[in-house]
């Protein structure tokens, strides 16, 4: 059959039209190129949103925001999902960092975070930027800090992160964290991720076994080192009875441990036992890996996750290490009595008093008996006023003698009228 060259001109005309049709389909026709992308906002509190159309305020509930816009929190928190995939949470200020900001471009533009706080999380690849630098971010979660410069920190996944031109050799592993001053100043190397004192609330929701960990680990380390005589020097024999397990590891040796023969006995003891439970690398890798990161600051806790030690088998090795040596241990001393010092002005009290002779002078003899008189007798004399106890007594028995003369004779006078 021959084809003219009408039939050729239709046939081109129609896979033009198919192929049109085809891209219309998946760029969602022509409405699509004009429509703005947007982002969704779960709110729990209050927050400020600007957009395109000018700024407003929102509370909680789900919200869309027509991109490139930002959002800033006023109350509460929020949950933003990205176009590209991903979220990031913001929260209010507090007393020590601002209130949550961030930027969003439309979609391919990367989020920014221009004030406060933000917790990053990626089910794929994500790209955030802070302070002049940029994380990305796959299947895991980063904390974010932004004030005079920028702190990423990651809890899981695999992280890069780049400024001015440079990336940081070996990316930024779990469980660290880098400090970027300004833009292009990258550090030569991470820092173990930092636990506060009160720990942050995205913290305790990533690191919550760790921080329960933390003040265990450490309370032990301590107590294994006070209980110790201060002259106390440990061996190999003092290490394998009290974890067995070393004897099992052939790279445990008088070398190896003499690398941290500068640390207390209870640091090395918590060292060895997250050595011997840790996953991954070979026993004598682990060991320098649990050290090093202990001696850039790291909390036991932070050690003992990225070892991958479970926590109950740890404690319980470390329980038994002390129960296997209770010979070496010293018995604290019994406390000693206390007695609490009088309140300031107070009168001392007086020591009590101590036994001695006493200065009381012997009763005098009685009188000698005489006839009975024809009156009454006198009634005795009352106890002396004064609580004089006798001292008077002398003085007073010869005058009594006197009257009692005096009274005799005048009775013999006047015949017994008196």
């Amino acid at each position: 059959m021959r084809i003219t060259p009408v039939v050729r001109i239709l046939a081109l005309a129609i896979i033009v039209v198919l192929a049109a049709a085809v891209v219309l389909a998946a760029t969602g026709g022509p409405e699509a190129s004009s429509r703005p992308s947007v982002a969704r906002l779960q709110v729990s509190g209050e927050a400020v949103v600007h957009g395109p159309q000018g700024e407003r305020r929102v509370g909680s509930g789900a919200h869309e925001i027509a991109l490139p816009g930002s959002v800033e929190m006023v109350g509460g928190g929020a949950v933003l999902e990205l176009p590209a995939g991903g979220t990031i949470e913001l929260r209010a200020g507090n007393g020590s960092s601002e209130a949550s900001r961030v930027e969003v471009g439309e979609v391919g533009k990367v989020a920014a975070l221009v004030a406060g706080d933000a917790l990053v999380v990626a089910e794929d690849e994500v790209a955030v930027e802070a302070g002049g630098a940029r994380l990305t971010l796959d299947h895991g979660a980063a904390r974010l800090s932004r004030s005079a410069g920028a702190t990423f920190a990651v809890y899981e996944g695999d992280a890069e992160l780049s400024s001015g031109g440079r990336t940081l050799d070996g990316g930024l592993p779990p469980l660290r964290q880098v400090a970027v001053p300004a833009a292009g100043e990258l550090p030569l190397a991470p820092s173990p991720l930092h636990i506060g004192e009160v720990p942050d609330p995205w913290d305790r929701r990533f690191l919550g076994e760790a921080i329960a960990l933390q003040s265990r680990l450490e309370g032990l380390s301590t107590g294994l080192t006070d209980s110790l005589p201060g002259d106390f020097a440990p061996d190999l024999a003092f290490f394998t009875t009290v974890l067995p397990g070393l004897l099992h590891e052939p790279a445990f040796d008088a070398a190896l441990l003499a690398e941290q023969q500068q640390r207390p006995v209870g640091e090395v003891v918590v060292g060895a036992a997250i050595a011997l439970l840790g996953e991954g690398s070979d026993f004598e890798q682990r060991w320098r890996e649990v050290f090093e990161l202990r001696s850039a600051g790291a909390g036991w806790g932070i050690v003992a996750l990225d070892q991958g030690a479970p926590r109950a088998a740890l404690l319980d090795a470390l329980d038994q290490a002390v129960n296997r040596s209770p010979l070496l241990f010293r018995v604290p001393s019994p406390e000693p009595v206390f007695t609490p010092a009088p309140p300031p002005g107070s009168p001392r009290p007086a020591p009590p008093p101590s036994p001695r002779p006493t200065t009381r002078p012997a009763p005098a003899p009685p009188p000698a008996p005489r006839a009975p008189a024809p009156s009454a007798p006198a009634p005795p004399p009352p106890p002396p006023a004064g609580g004089s106890d006798g001292l008077l007594d002398p003085l007073v028995d010869p005058l009594t003698d006197v009257l009692d003369g005096v009274l005799e004779g005048l009775d013999d006078v006047t015949g017994g009228l008196l």
